[in-house]
């Protein structure tokens, strides 16, 4: 038994994967956002506490180290530099001596470190550094004799970091309420997408349940409204061959009852008829005789229609003398046609040998030909003609008949269809005829057209091809192609 595969829904497929599209995008374009602002404010820090150590250092070149130590202005210029960054600012002289601590810790003690040592020497000209939060920048305070001392300023991020915080947190909510939002239009979206589909799902549980009348409407769609047209034209398909199907199983039970009937009758006017004389009942025995062979006729050309059916024909190709055939059922029609007066003619315009199931195309030229005899008009006449070029080969029968109207045509290959039901009773017609005809040279992959004109006459031309075993070849080699790679794939 056959393991039922586990499907996903459309709908959810289409939910996940759009929502976890968006968030990533979302997500992604925030924190991206976050560190570039965060980077650009810790820069925009650094340039401005740089700016303010260079000031300082040139003020103190300017005045002078010894100057500077005796000037109070310049101690409060230092003083709310710092304060106004949130820092700490230290001046250090060439003897590693802190001159002044905004934070008043350290004053007059040493601070050596190797950035320190680096700047003072000259080896960097400039050290800046982030150390927990912290912004350090080391800058020197040059002279012409060299470097007098350091200035070391610090500045605290996190003030600034927290008010970026703050402001991406609001930010994060805006985007949270968006993507609720987009959750929601995105749910909308997925329902309506997949509604399509349901629909025309649902119209197809009505059609596997047999109602093949109702049609899908107008879908929202272009790929699901192509769906649906070709769903409707299939619908309209099994629809017309379900009714064909019924019309046929109707047709069939009409045509053999008519006979059993009319057996019936006859049996029942024998057994009534207490009086009747030697000759009544084989008059009456002659009735049910004609009636048996009628009632065979119908049921040898119903398994005739059956077996020449395009999805169950068996066909017996081989190369046939299409020249020998045709002289064949002219003769066999020849005394039938006597009987009507009716000049039946044969010319075979060039040799023609095909390759062709010669049993059954004769039965469906000669059901050409039989019928044009059936439905000619007394002294009338019958044309058969056999041409063929590098690819086909083609017969005609044309006759001097009564015709087919117009409205008619589209409809004389229907099973049990007759132009003139009266008629084709009384010429013993069973209306399957042209379509045991039709199949078989569909079977022999050709092609047969009418042209008539009521009262005119009418002529059919055949056309089939002269070779059908290389197309029989080259799909068995296709085939055979197929399962050995199929085989290759399994094996690998």
């Amino acid at each position: 038994m056959r393991q039922k595969r586990s499907n996903i829904s459309i709908r959810f497929y289409i939910l996940t994967t759009v929502i976890v599209l968006v968030s990533i995008s979302l997500l992604t374009v925030f924190f991206a956002s976050f560190f570039f602002v965060k980077r650009k404010l810790t820069n925009r820090i650094i340039d401005s506490v740089n700016e303010d150590s260079k000031r300082i250092c040139d003020d103190i070149r300017e005045s002078g180290m010894q100057e500077f130590m005796s000037q109070g202005k310049l101690y409060y210029e230092v003083e709310e530099s710092a304060k106004n960054k949130d820092g700490r600012i230290m001046i250090v002289s060439r003897d590693y001596h802190i001159l002044q601590d905004t934070d008043e810790s350290h004053t007059d003690c040493l601070i050596i470190n190797k950035k320190i040592m680096n700047v003072m020497t000259g080896k960097t000209s400039v050290s800046i550094r982030q150390i927990d939060g912290i912004v350090e920048i080391i800058t020197p305070i040059t002279t012409d004799s060299g470097v007098a001392g350091v200035v070391i300023s610090n500045a605290s991020l996190y003030e600034a970091n927290m008010g970026l915080l703050k402001q991406f947190i609001t930010i994060g909510i805006v985007i949270l309420i968006v993507l609720a939002v987009d959750i929601l239009i995105i749910i909308r979206i997925a329902r309506g997408a997949v509604g399509d589909l349901e629909d025309i799902n649902e119209q197809m549980t009505h059609a596997v349940q047999g109602n093949l009348q109702e049609r899908l409407t107008d879908q929202r769609f272009s790929e699901t409204q192509e769906f649906a047209d070709n769903f409707n034209e299939v619908l309209s398909k099994l629809s017309t061959i379900d009714q064909t199907r019924s019309e046929f199983v109707s047709n069939v039970s009409h045509e053999l009852k008519t006979p059993i009937t009319s057996m019936k009758v006859l049996a029942e006017s024998i057994v009534e008829n207490e009086g009747a004389d030697v000759e009544d009942y084989k008059e009456f025995m002659s009735d049910i005789v004609d009636e048996i062979d009628r009632e065979t006729k119908i049921i040898n050309d119903l398994l005739a229609l059956v077996k020449t059916d395009s999805q169950n024909n068996q066909m017996n190709f081989e190369e046939s003398d299409i020249n020998g055939m045709m002289e064949t059922i002219v003769k066999t029609v020849i005394p039938l046609a006597k009987q009507r007066s009716i000049d039946i003619s044969y010319e075979g315009y060039r040799e023609v040998v095909a390759e062709v199931d010669v049993v059954k195309l004769s039965l469906a030229i000669s059901n050409l030909v039989e019928n044009a005899v059936k439905y000619n008009i007394e002294s009338g006449w019958i044309r058969c003609s056999l041409n063929a070029d590098h690819r086909y080969f083609y017969i005609k029968v044309a006759d001097s008949g009564v015709g087919i109207p117009d409205d008619a045509k589209d409809k004389v290959f229907e099973k049990f269809y007759r132009v003139d039901k009266a008629r084709s009773r009384d010429t013993g017609g069973t209306g399957l005829g042209l379509a045991i005809t039709r199949n078989i040279i569909n079977a022999h992959r050709g092609t047969i057209k009418l042209y008539s004109e009521s009262g005119k006459g009418t002529t059919f031309t055949v056309r089939i091809p002269l070779r059908q075993k290389a197309k029989a070849q080259d799909m068995l080699k296709a085939e055979e192609t197929s399962a050995e790679v199929k085989t290759e794939v399994k094996e690998a």
